[in-house]
């Protein structure tokens, strides 16, 4: 059986991990990165209350994943960053209604700062932008207009084809 791997990006608050648990249910091995955040960041950004990943620490577990899995779906905001000849589908979601995104984040307790910056990147599209740029097979789904069984569904459909 041929290895099959899907990078599962967007900003905060779009449901990758939803999709990712409901893509670990039909046979993938789910890589998340908040699993992984002290073993692959440099050090922790207390302004921004998060880990600074160091991307080639990232790249390298990705890869040991991928030779270990051969199913694997990577849950992560950056997972559109890594190099195209490793991903077969990049799935980028995003979430137009920008009032519902920014409850989520504030769900989260994230910081005004943080809620800010996230709704900036989903504005401007950051991770459709960045996955385009690296020419990754992009797949896009709007978590605002749709649940997340629908996208698991058209992911899977896609898989099938």
């Amino acid at each position: 059986m041929p290895k099959f791997v899907i990078a599962i990006s967007g900003s905060p608050g779009t449901g990758k991990s939803t999709l990712a648990k409901l893509l670990e249910k039909e046979g993938f091995f789910r890589l998340d990165l908040h699993d992984h955040c002290k073993e692959i960041s440099t050090s922790y950004n207390k302004s921004k209350m998060c880990y600074d990943v160091d991307l080639k620490k990232f790249k390298s577990l990705v890869k040991k994943k991928i030779n270990e899995h051969k199913k694997l779906v990577i849950d992560s905001h950056i997972s559109h960053s890594l190099p195209k000849k490793w991903i077969d589908l990049c799935v980028i979601l995003v979430c137009s209604d920008l009032k519902s995104l920014k409850k989520r984040l504030e769900k989260r307790k994230y910081s005004k700062s943080k809620v800010r910056e996230n709704i900036d990147a989903e504005i401007f599209q950051i991770c459709l932008v960045e996955a385009e740029e690296n020419g990754h097979n992009v797949k896009v789904f709007d978590s605002s207009k749709m649940s997340s069984k629908t996208i698991f569904e058209k992911v899977k459909k896609y898989l099938m084809d």
